[in-house]
């Protein structure tokens, strides 16, 4: 009989502990939605820092509060595309990161890994961790539709962007 007690007001607890958890995870994401409408409306991540910041951080707490949620890798990887726009690069690389690593049969998951390679490509210049997170993408992603412009990617990655130009127009 106490057992039962037991168990009916543990079950009890939890079912109203539950309305609050979802009140919670649904102001998050309303919070969210709210600096993305900001950014949206300046047309430019980096005309609105505290917003895209605070997006970030915001973004980053929700993934960690609710890892499992079919929203996460979603919310993860507009984060990420915030602070690119930012001109954070580190934390967007690290953002995108997490979507294919911790959700890597999501779709968005092929795209993340790339968008890694480019920023380091093509935002910061630097031409062996592009090739990195390039060759990555190939192993783990052979027959991704980005597969044949990562490859065009990673024969050039090591050129002088004023080479190429030379090199495209003597052809």
């Amino acid at each position: 009989m106490k057992k039962n007690i037991l168990f009916l007001s543990i079950a009890a607890l939890l079912a109203a502990c539950q309305p609050r958890e979802q009140a919670a995870q649904q102001q998050i994401r309303e919070e969210i939605a709210a600096l993305e409408k900001q950014i949206i409306e300046a047309e430019d991540a980096g005309k609105k820092p505290d917003a895209a910041v605070e997006l970030v951080e915001k973004t980053l707490q929700y993934a960690k509060q609710y890892p499992q949620d079919t929203l996460t890798p979603n919310l993860l990887f507009k984060a990420a595309d915030v602070a690119r726009g930012a001109k954070e690069y580190g934390k967007a690389i690290q953002l995108w990161g997490q979507v294919w690593r911790k959700y890597e049969t999501h779709p968005q998951a092929p795209m993340a890994l790339f968008l890694q390679g480019f920023t380091f490509d093509s935002d910061l210049r630097k031409a062996s961790m592009a090739k990195k997170y390039y060759s990555q993408f190939l192993q783990k992603y052979p027959n991704d539709p980005l597969a044949d412009q990562v490859k065009q990617l990673l024969s050039v990655v090591d050129e002088n962007p004023e080479d190429l130009v030379k090199k495209f127009e003597t052809e």
